[in-house]
């Protein structure tokens, strides 16, 4: 009977959320930092200004992205509709 193998996770992407206030774009993504184990996540700021922040534990990364992404809900962010706008209702 064959071995099973364990096949490591690809860590090599990350995840981007968007989110949008009246005319402004804010978003935040989680990744991988480019050298060494630890993860990062960037906020890019409506002025295009990023700030990033060091997380070597992914627990941690994971419960401040949480916090983040409820405190801009509550400050009047709000994630994009994804679906395409229809510029009229079609009768059917």
């Amino acid at each position: 009977m064959p071995k099973a193998h364990a096949a490591a996770a690809d860590t090599s992407c990350g995840m981007i959320w968007f989110f949008e206030r009246q005319q402004a774009r804010l978003s935040y993504e989680i990744r991988r930092a480019t050298e060494g184990t630890e993860y990062e996540l960037v906020i890019t700021h409506p002025d295009g200004s990023e700030q990033v922040e060091a997380f070597t534990d992914a627990t941690v990364l994971m419960e401040r992205s949480l916090r983040l992404r409820d405190a801009l809900l509550s400050q009047g962010w709000r994630v994009p509709d994804a679906r395409p706008r229809q510029a009229r209702r079609i009768a059917v």
